[in-house]
């Protein structure tokens, strides 16, 4: 939720929400393997409904892990330099794309439960994200050859 919305206060209640609504809801749930699934789809449909009620457009926003030793500042201003260059590759994506790449590599979902969540199959999921990555890296002008 926290990388969906700006506010951790309403990321918290988002996400308490999400779960009361789980929990109410538990006796829909197909089979224990789906739970993952089940669970960010109903996230994905709380955050929808918020920016729905707000009118405001939902960015995809990065949240690096920062190492235990801190880099110098050289390495820092890289970086940053290249997330926000993948970052403004990624919005250049159609919105399903981002979400997908969201979900696989932020979320640590697998194309199964990607295609639970969103309502598509995995193969389906797995096909998207591969044009999706290789469209980002002919963006960022990282063809095969390169690496």
């Amino acid at each position: 939720m926290r990388l969906r919305v700006d506010d951790e206060t309403l990321a918290q209640d988002l996400t308490a929400a999400t779960f009361e609504q789980a929990l109410a809801h538990l006796d829909q749930l197909r089979s224990p393997e789906a739970f993952g699934g089940w669970l960010f789809r109903i996230a994905r449909n709380r955050v929808a409904q918020h920016y729905r009620r707000r009118r405001v457009h939902v960015p995809l926003e990065a949240v690096a892990d920062q190492p235990d030793d801190v880099p110098s500042v050289e390495a820092q201003a890289e970086r940053n330099e290249e997330l926000t260059r993948m970052l403004a590759a990624i919005r250049t994506l159609p919105e399903r794309e981002q979400e997908i790449i969201g979900l696989k590599f932020l979320g640590g979902l697998n194309n199964q439960q990607i295609g639970q969540a969103m309502g598509l199959r995995a193969g389906h999921v797995a096909v998207i994200l591969y044009r999706a990555l290789r469209r980002l890296r002919d963006l960022l002008g990282e063809g095969e050859g390169d690496a």
